[in-house]
């Protein structure tokens, strides 16, 4: 039987204004995943469902009349696009193949992550400007079923604000073959063969999406195995070049919007509370090339280790070494208490990246729904590689060195 609705659950706070969603138990559907509590079954939508806006200051700044941003002219259009056959051939031959790991693995860590950058038009003709984040967690052995987390952010380049939400469930998903399909107390993320679509929600903003595309999946590293330090050795691919078209509503009104995307498929025996962190950038310049950096920091935040990739216009990658990161400003969160990096130049084979946050900002604090807190934010691009001066889009995530509580703390949600 279920639960009744009055079944106390363990209470959840977060930094910012928060809204639980209405319960309607007996109307759940029977698919949704579950957790038996007792001699009664307690749905997803008990134990999920938790929504932020931050900070509280930026919820009553939403309503000022949004202002058009000059980060929308920076969005990249590829020029070319192959067919979709060539896009979705098989990719790989040894430890990480695409299509054949696109669907969930039994590691202890895995994640789903797109980011993009999106432009349209309101019916009043204001041109409308929004960086997103949404990346779904599975982590095995918390509890007894898989445990979900999703993460789902906007930046509002033309509001000049930034929200978040955080999903939390535990179930079973589909079994599916060369694809995935995840979903989390009513946002989801499907996709496979470099097609996917994406929805999730916040208040004041609700984001529909598909995405195509442009070139073939990326293994990172070698062979798609990269070593994160202290945390352990991951497999990973990327999309680096989804071009993007769908529905925003924001605060009611509905834009048609476009852009470009990226996504990351990352698993393994990750141990995340091993003390290490890092700084990550996803780089999609307007000459059609991409870059993927990644600078691994031990316990001390010191840089041990990096690695990248360069992507060029039709496709191909390559490795990227030597590289370095040099932080050029710094961001205390008043929140968390951390100071983050808020500027970079990074130093690529051939030239350079200079990296600037479109908002300051950009920081989730997921203390007390995943036990970690972390800034991922949309940016801009400026710098030289073989002598030509680039521009994009791109975003940037810093986990800072022991963010992470250890696992019993992970999802006290759950």
């Amino acid at each position: 039987m279920l639960c009744p609705a009055d079944t106390r659950l363990p209470s959840r706070g977060e930094a910012g204004s928060v809204a639980w969603p209405a319960m309607a138990i007996a109307g759940v559907p029977a698919q949704r995943p579950h957790l038996r509590l007792g001699s009664c079954v307690v749905t997803a939508g008990m134990v999920a469902g938790l929504v932020v806006t931050v900070p509280t200051t930026m919820a009553a700044a939403a309503t000022a009349s949004p202002v058009p941003s000059a980060g929308c002219a920076g969005i990249p259009v590829p020029s070319v696009l192959p067919t979709p056959a060539a896009v979705a051939a098989p990719v790989g031959s040894g430890a990480v193949q695409v299509p054949r790991d696109e669907p969930p693995h039994g590691s202890p860590v895995e994640w789903w992550y797109f980011n993009g950058h999106l432009r349209g038009t309101a019916p009043s003709g204001q041109v409308r400007c929004y960086g997103f984040e949404y990346v779904t967690f599975q982590i095995l052995g918390l509890t007894p079923l898989p445990a979900y987390a999703d993460d789902f952010a906007v930046t509002d380049l033309s509001r000049r604000n930034f929200h978040y939400g955080v999903r939390t469930a535990l179930g079973l998903v589909p079994a599916t073959k060369g694809s995935f399909s995840l979903q989390t107390d009513g946002w989801s993320m499907s996709g496979g063969r470099g097609r996917d679509t994406l929805h999730a929600g916040l208040p004041g903003y609700t984001l529909d999406l598909h995405l195509q595309a442009t070139e073939p999946a990326v293994l990172e590293g070698t062979d798609g195995a990269v070593s994160l330090g202290s945390i352990g050795i991951s497999k990973y691919y990327s999309w680096t070049s989804l071009l993007t078209t769908g529905t925003m509503v924001d605060h009611g009104v509905s834009l048609k919007v476009s852009g470009l995307s990226w996504m990351d498929h990352e698993w393994g025996p990750l141990d995340l509370t091993a003390g290490g962190g890092w700084d990550w950038f996803s780089v999609q310049l307007s000459n059609g090339q991409q870059y993927m950096l990644y600078f691994i920091r031990d316990r001390k935040d010191k840089i041990v280790s990096s690695f990248g990739t360069h992507i060029s216009s039709t496709g191909k990658s390559a490795r990227l070494s030597p590289l370095s990161e040099i932080v050029t400003g710094s961001w205390h969160s008043p929140v968390t208490g951390i100071t983050y990096g808020s500027g970079w130049h990074l130093i690529i084979p051939g030239g350079h990246l200079d990296i600037t946050p479109d908002l300051k900002d950009q920081e989730l604090d997921l203390r007390s729904t995943q036990g970690n807190a972390y800034w991922e934010g949309d940016v801009t691009v400026q710098g030289r590689a073989d002598g030509a001066p680039v521009s994009g889009v791109g975003y940037t995530e810093l986990n800072p060195p022991g963010a992470v509580k250890p696992p019993a703390a992970q999802l006290p949600g759950l």
